[in-house]
């Protein structure tokens, strides 16, 4: 298992279109909303719309006997207690979406409504105590205390002693994952209901198809999830979830396959959200730049349900020897939270980075000089220890990334003192850093098939969620064995494919990309095996460059054709594995690794009497260790930074306190940016191939809002200290410091 990723390289790390690219862009690729099977039923699901209630009575006979129904599910029952607006209480499944309607409105159910709240600012002043028993003590109310990390040093000498302390608010709402796709799945049963076959809008195909198995008490292997293409998922489509489980009963019910997929309402309210962030941060420090202690009382919002946290690591990148901190988990009647790209880590890097930049201007200091000042320090490896890896390179790796930004960026050129430019609309700009894993995660399995006709098919029940991974299976296995990657047939997202993880954590390159090398380094041994002799050559001397096979030793080659057709009526296939016990052995070193670092540069325009806030140029520095398609590597960044810049700039879910529903669960009132909107984005991908295969998907993310948030700052001289950016809120900051400076 010691196969290393060749040092000359003639497809990895170069800019390689998308397979998939034709297929998408002329609409001929499926996604899960667009597959009709014969005999279909359309399903879907009614909702509790209170914040808090109790379901006293359910009343669907007049529904069950409504033309067209073929099949209705409980999901809740008489004497139920709901604690979010959303919460299903019946799955309807007819001939029709019309006929569906109509008979969704003939269910009556009886609530009795509780009291509920939906503002964290209210939980704060008065907990009522409207959510589940949860936590560590098993409570209702809202408001919980975690666990604390433990108090690194003295803070409070610390900041006594300090030359400069800044204490501030910083903070941001509850977003929606907003998947272009929503959450849903077709459902379709064998004659005899023995095996389901679903079509599913998932991140996971393996894990829905063993979880579906498991609620439905069919033994493994007789749930087939299939996923070719899906519109997004960041983190929220990992499981069968409540609407795949309704599919699947209404098709056993019905006999016939359903297809339930969410409306945009839905999508927003129950679909996914990322948890809020607010926290009173105070920072200390000396003159030249030394931070000394950092303190920050923080809480966010998970939705109802209790969690640990809500807040990544506390100080963000950069160590800071006295630190202390605490953390509140403010339980609204909202649906819960899920894994939103790099959870926990733009809120943990928005608390830090904007206290940074605060303190700079506080020492009047540029903030970049703060950061070098400030980079995390490097460890010194053992002799056993992979010198590689994050911790031992991390010093070298920020100030290189910060070199090439502030070139990039003509930090030096641009930068000037918070709010010094004169005029209307101000210019600034800002920085911030971020980390992230991005390790392997397993088992996963590729399989690649070499046939007679030169064919080569490579499979894996991995799915490919826009980030590319076809292509990235094909490049792997095109370059160990001389071919281009359109010459691989790439077969994915079909779970019964062999083992692979879900697509989170940034975790399916650096899984499958090694498993796919791994099968084309055996497969490659397998063909030699069979055809040497039929070659009149030796299996050693047989080597793969060109779409051709040579022998060495006679000096004498084949095309890959001729060659292949000596497989006779054989075949070479092989499979690979990896995971990330794999990674951590010692003879595996350089394959895949973990944790990377990135710097971004965000510059902005401000107008002062509009309050509109326009981000113009961002420049974005990663590291993702060895490239396999930097096309699609710099693809990846680009994306991240666009979902950053809408944290920033646009995103929010607002729930009303009155009635405890979001009152923008819509794409009209759900800010997103539009073309016009988007800044130059300048990406630099850092080719480190020496560290191996990490992951790229969420890293660039993260730092974007931040960045801009600090450009914001240094364009008015004054925090706006909550995103979005909105008109009203920039408008509010400089009302604060008294007004439009010109």
């Amino acid at each position: 298992m010691a196969t290393k990723w060749p040092e000359k390289r003639r497809l990895l790390g170069t800019k390689i279109p998308r397979l998939d690219g034709p297929v998408k862009s002329t609409g001929r690729a499926k996604y899960t909303f667009d597959i009709n099977l014969d005999g279909m039923l359309h399903g879907a699901i009614l909702r509790c719309p209170h914040a808090h209630a109790k379901i006293i009575e359910i009343g669907a006979g007049a529904a069950e006997k409504a033309p067209g129904v073929k099949a209705i599910h409980l999901m809740a029952k008489a004497g139920e207690e709901v604690f979010h607006p959303g919460t299903p209480v019946l799955a309807l499944a007819a001939e029709t979406e019309e006929q569906l309607l109509d008979a969704l409105r003939l269910v009556k159910i009886d609530y009795q409504e509780l009291p509920f709240q939906v503002k964290e600012e209210d939980v704060l002043q008065k907990d009522l105590s409207t959510c589940p028993e949860g936590g560590p003590q098993n409570s209702r109310e809202n408001l919980l205390p975690v666990n604390q990390p433990p108090q690194r040093g003295d803070v409070e000498k610390a900041l006594n002693e300090a030359d400069a302390v800044v204490e501030a608010n910083y903070g941001m709402p509850v977003i929606a994952h907003q998947c272009l796709e929503s959450h849903g799945m077709i459902a379709a049963w064998n004659k005899d209901k023995t095996e389901l076959t679903v079509y599913a809008s998932t991140q996971a195909t393996v894990n829905v198809a063993r979880e579906l198995a498991a609620k439905l008490g069919l033994p493994a292997g007789k749930v087939t999830c299939i996923t070719h293409h899906m519109g997004g998922g960041y983190g929220s489509k990992f499981n069968p979830d409540p609407e795949g489980e309704a599919a699947a009963e209404l098709s056993k019910k019905a006999g016939r396959p359903v297809k339930l997929m969410l409306d945009r309402a839905e999508e927003v309210v129950i679909g996914g959200s990322r948890p809020s962030a607010r926290g009173r941060v105070r920072i200390g420090g000396k003159k030249d730049g030394t931070i000394t202690a950092f303190d920050c009382d923080s809480h966010g919002s998970p939705g109802f349900q209790p969690t640990s946290t809500t807040v990544g690591p506390l100080p963000y990148v950069y160590v800071i020897p006295n630190v202390k901190q605490a953390h509140q988990v403010v339980r609204i009647n909202m649906a819960k939270q899920r894994a939103m790209r790099a959870p926990g880590h733009p809120q943990a890097c928005y608390l830090t980075d904007c206290a940074l930049d605060d303190f700079a201007a506080k020492i009047d200091m540029d903030p970049m000089q703060v950061r070098l000042k400030n980079l995390p320090p490097s460890a010194n490896p053992s002799p056993n220890d992979d010198p590689l890896l994050y911790n031992f390179i991390r010093t070298k790796l920020y100030r290189d990334q910060i070199g090439i930004a502030a070139g990039l960026s003509k930090w030096k050129e641009k930068w000037h003192k918070p709010g010094a430019k004169g005029g209307v609309v101000k210019h600034g700009i800002g920085m911030a850093l971020h980390t992230w894993g991005g390790s392997a995660a397993g088992p996963n399995e590729c399989t690649i098939t070499i046939s007679k006709d030169g064919s080569v098919s490579a499979t894996s029940s991995t799915q490919d969620l826009g980030t590319g991974q076809r292509t990235v299976t094909a490049i792997v296995v095109a370059e160990i064995l001389g071919l281009k990657p359109e010459d691989v047939h790439v077969k994915i997202g079909e779970s019964p494919l062999g083992n692979s993880s879900g697509s989170g954590g940034s975790t399916t390159c650096p899984s499958q990309a090694p498993a796919a090398l791994q099968a084309a380094a055996s497969v490659r041994d397998e063909l030699f095996n069979k055809i040497a002799n039929k070659l009149g050559s030796k299996a050693a001397d047989l080597s793969l460059e060109g779409g051709k096979v040579h022998d060495k030793g006679k000096n004498k080659s084949w095309t890959w054709k001729e060659a292949c057709a000596r497989l006779g009526m054989d075949e070479a296939k092989a499979t690979g594995l990896w995971h990330a016990g794999l990674a951590n052995q010692p003879a595996n070193r350089g394959i895949s690794k973990v944790q990377v670092g990135g710097v971004q540069v965000a510059e902005v325009l401000v107008d002062t009497e509009t309050g509109v806030v326009r981000c113009t140029k961002i420049v974005a520095v990663q590291d993702c260790g060895l490239l396999i398609n930097k096309q699609g590597c710099e693809s990846q960044v680009a994306g991240g930074v666009i979902m950053g810049l809408n944290y920033a700039l646009f995103e929010e879910n607002i729930l009303d306190r009155h009635t405890g529903r979001q009152v923008n669960p819509d794409m009209e009132f759900y800010k997103l940016g539009g073309i016009k909107d988007m800044p130059q984005i300048v990406v630099h991908m850092m080719d480190m191939p020496e560290r191996g295969v990490i992951g790229i998907g969420e890293p660039p993310t993260i730092s974007t809002h931040a960045a801009i948030a600090n450009a914001v700052h240094n364009a008015l001289g004054v925090r706006v200290p909550e995103t979005p950016f909105t008109p009203e809120r920039v408008l509010a900051a400089l009302a604060k410091k008294g007004g439009r400076q010109s």
